[in-house]
């Protein structure tokens, strides 16, 4: 396993970087829907749909959230980028016998109210339009192991160009209810139900 290693200087230059890149690739940025912080571990899930998944939630926490970020990445494509060392990112390998590591790993990140920890459960790429989202199993043992409540904060990406050259970005947030006392099945289809009303209100901005 790989493991995170911040770096005031890289997140420094990194944050300039993300700035950049979604200005000048994106026409707007557009943060919409319902966030309270809880004073509690912070886990995000979002949708995993593009190359850019990483660097969204990383400008949000920038914005909004601030505190120290993990994101989870498979350790193929962190040992070939291991720049992101520096930003919070760590490495999982399913599969492997370091699973459990990683598991644990990001358990402890949970564990620490000051922290904000990145999962995308869908494993791969999928596209946008997909609204009946499965979410990887062994994800879901991170939230067997905190022993603490934890804030889960549901988050979509999406994007339209509507009459524009460039897309706009928009970023739907939605709490999660329940701190505690988690279920799969719950999660899931609490997501998909979020993701689809999502669709719906991008649709009413054409």
């Amino acid at each position: 396993m790989i493991g995170a290693h911040h770096s005031w200087l890289h997140n420094t230059f990194f944050a300039s970087y993300i700035r950049y890149i979604l200005n000048k690739d994106f026409d707007s940025v557009n943060i919409k829907g319902t966030y309270k912080d809880q004073k509690l571990p912070l886990l995000v899930i979002g949708n995993h749909f593009s190359w850019w998944d990483g660097f969204f939630p990383y400008e949000l926490n920038r914005k909004i959230f601030k505190r120290r970020l993990y994101l989870m990445m498979l350790e193929e494509q962190l040992a070939q980028r291991k720049f992101f060392r520096r930003l919070g990112a760590f490495s999982i390998n399913p599969g492997s016998r370091s699973v459990v590591e990683s598991i644990n790993y990001a358990s402890d990140v949970l564990k620490d109210k000051s922290n904000i920890l990145i999962l995308f459960p869908q494993g791969k790429i999928h596209s946008q339009y997909t609204t009946d989202m499965v979410f990887q199993k062994g994800w879901f043992r991170v939230l067997k192991n905190p022993g603490n409540p934890v804030h889960i904060l549901f988050m979509a990406n999406l994007t339209d160009y509507f009459s524009k050259r460039k897309p706009s970005l928009f970023i739907y947030l939605e709490d999660f209810p329940k701190t505690h006392d988690f279920v799969l099945e719950e999660l899931t289809s609490g997501y998909n139900s979020f993701y689809r009303r999502c669709i719906e209100y991008q649709k009413q901005l054409a």
